[in-house]
């Protein structure tokens, strides 16, 4: 029953361009404008995805990682409930991907990427997913792509309040409370929360003969955290902004099917300060961010002595920009980065200083080209990484009444400097790697179909080919001793297409998505050993998909999205595999207003036709749960 329902909700979906195109509405297309939006701006032919704040507060209760797996075809690793979970794009690795909050990379320099179960979609206000190595204009790591998250924006006058109450499966229970000031020159807000799970949820052995059922019983997770957010106009032309965001993570690592869990257990502590300083002047924008980050993990387990790992990070950045018109905008800056880690594994504390150099320039010759063109220029201590630039372009070739086509292209160079655990772990680090280094292609159609303000219909497809050089792995030597090496290239190839609907009927509003990629990523040559050339990558799916729907109808709105995941294979070889699998969520909201104040009640179900399904071998995933959220907000 729940499958027919589904299946009729997406029929209807797909429906609908067809119905709203006999709609006789005049034709309206709103301007847009590309400068008041920072991702999209120096990123012509990339493919820049912003995820709707309608979507975000749905899953508001969630990691980045839940939300971004059912809304985006973008990959994610996760070591059961409460382990470490990271992000593919196009064939890369998680040390790949960049993770920039307020346009400062947050990745562990340590580790070299995120985990973002640790990450909740409460503590971020707009979250951006570019993908590509164009993205390399952020710095080291980007070669897959880059998730950009900002800090929620408060712009009422006067009090606001957001309150939030979750319980839901398996002993969840969640708590989000924000409280919110403006006016003409200052605008404030301070936000925590806290989330308990007991994740004692019961699955299939897989690993054992008949597969048994049994019950999770070491996977109990408890987070909480606070954000801060200050922007004080000091004047007309100047302003300054505060911003903080603390993370705490304390779980138990969930075990493997067949074995026994030997109490391994995790903290993670993150804290994450800056300052922004903006000025306006007849020269352009001057944008100056002062951060410091401290990351804490402590490891611990029955069979081997706890871990810890403690980094102190410093960024400043300096921007300046000058935009002429509506034609052209020119930004150059400075990055600087001083990392400080004491870590069990090393020889005592370990420093490193990186530094970069940008140039960024976007130019609209017409009304129907956009270009950009961006290089930075890195500088790492023992290492020379290359320049990375990038060209691109967006062209609307035709416009026809309603319909709107463009052809767009980029081209770009990316790099990834090895990480502290790669150059310093105790007998196996190896100072003699090289970083790695990538050229990426892609090109695409994007269409646009509009009727006024009652219809949107997006439609793009993009393909791309990447070739990464000097890509690092950590493999055994001749002696059985695990070291990262430069072990191969690697070439990534893959389309992605997407589409996106908006539409209005009545007084029932819908929208829709879709996005399906195929993606192949081999090596292509081996540089130690055998390898296993012309082989998919352990991993990576060939194929993934997504597609959601939501239907409001005055104060009530259904929300409905399905994961598809295919086979993916847990070796190089490619003689091992995991099946593939689809996950079906649901979510029913309603609006209850009195006076000022809106209550909204939420039921939502994550994996409504209990699903069978592992992203990591032997790593048990939940069947179906149910969550009933209530939430206030004033104004």
């Amino acid at each position: 029953m729940v499958l027919r329902v589904f299946q009729i909700l997406l029929l209807v979906l797909v429906a609908l361009p067809t119905i709203a195109q006999q709609d006789t509405t005049a034709y309206e297309l709103r301007p847009v404008d590309v400068f008041g939006k920072p991702a999209e701006v120096y990123a012509a032919g990339s493919r820049v995805t912003t995820i709707d704040s309608s979507y975000l507060q749905i899953y508001s209760t969630t990691s980045l990682a839940t939300a971004l797996q059912a809304r985006t075809p973008v990959y994610f690793k996760s070591y059961g409930v409460s382990g470490l979970s990271s992000v593919s794009f196009r064939g890369t690795g998680a040390s790949q991907t960049a993770v920039l909050w307020n346009g400062l990379n947050i990745g562990l320099p340590t580790l070299g990427q995120s985990d973002f179960s640790t990450l909740p979609v409460s503590g971020v206000g707009e979250i951006a997913v570019q993908a590509g190595s164009a993205g390399a204009v952020y710095g080291s790591g980007a070669i897959g792509g880059a998730i950009l998250l900002n800090s929620p924006n408060y712009s009422t006058k006067g009090f606001g309040l957001d309150l939030q109450e979750e319980a839901g499966s398996f002993g969840r229970y969640f708590s989000n409370g924000r409280i919110s000031y403006g006016n003409d020159k200052l605008q404030v807000g301070i936000g925590t929360y806290y989330r308990s799970a007991e994740n004692d949820f019961t699955y299939q052995d897989l690993s054992r003969f008949g597969k048994p059922e049994r019950t999770e019983d070491h996977a109990a997770q408890k987070q909480y955290g606070f954000t801060q957010d200050l922007t004080w106009k000091l004047s007309a032309k100047t302003s300054i902004g505060l911003h903080s965001w603390y993370t705490m993570a304390d779980r138990e690592l969930q075990a493997a099917m067949g074995s026994a869990h030997n109490n391994a257990a995790q903290e993670d502590k993150n804290l994450r300060l800056m300052t922004h300083l903006n000025h306006q002047s007849r020269l352009g924008q001057t944008d100056i961010k002062l951060a410091y980050f401290k990351d804490f993990l402590n490891y611990s387990s029955n069979s081997d002595s706890s871990s810890i790992a403690n980094v102190k990070t410093y960024q400043l950045q300096a921007e300046q920009t000058y935009t002429k018109g509506t034609n052209w905008s020119l930004r150059g800056g400075i990055n600087l980065q001083h990392f400080e880690a004491e870590n069990d594994g090393y020889a005592g504390t370990q420093t490193e200083n990186r530094a970069a150099v940008f140039a960024l320039f976007r130019y609209d010759p017409t009304a129907t080209l956009d270009l950009s063109l961006n290089l930075r220029q890195a500088f790492a201590e023992d290492y020379s990484p290359a320049p990375t630039p990038a060209f691109g372009f967006n062209w609307k070739f035709f416009e026809h009444g309603r319909q709107h086509l463009y052809l767009k292209g980029n081209v770009s160079g990316s790099y990834r400097v090895p990480t502290l655990n790669d150059r310093f772990w105790v007998g196996a680090g190896n100072p003699d790697l090289k970083p790695e280094q990538g050229w990426s292609y892609e090109s695409g159609l994007r269409h646009l179909f509009i009727v006024g303000n009652t219809l949107l219909l997006e439609t793009e497809a993009t393909a791309y080919h990447m070739l990464i050089d000097d890509w690092i792995q950590w493999s055994p030597d001749g002696t059985g001793r695990w070291r990262p090496v430069n072990l191969q290239k690697v070439r990534a190839m893959g389309l992605e297409l997407s589409q996106q609907l908006s539409a209005t009927i009545g007084n029932v509003r819908i929208s829709g998505s879709a996005g399906y990629t195929y993606t192949t990523s081999e090596q292509v040559k081996v540089y130690e050993g055998n390898g296993d050339l012309g082989r998919q990558l352990m991993y990576v799916p060939r194929h993934k998909g997504v597609a959601a729907a939501g239907i409001t109808y005055k104060n009530w709105q259904l929300h409905t999205d399905a994961n598809y995941t295919g086979l993916r294979y847990t070796n190089n070889s490619e003689s091992h595999s995991l099946d593939s699998f689809i996950l079906w969520n649901a979510a029913l909201s309603r609006q209850l207003q009195f006076g000022p104040a809106r209550f909204i009640l939420t039921l939502r179900s994550d994996n409504l036709t209990s699903e069978v399904y592992q992203t990591m071998a032997y790593h048990a995933m939940p069947l179906r749960s149910y969550t009933f959220s209530l939430r206030l907000l004033i104004p």
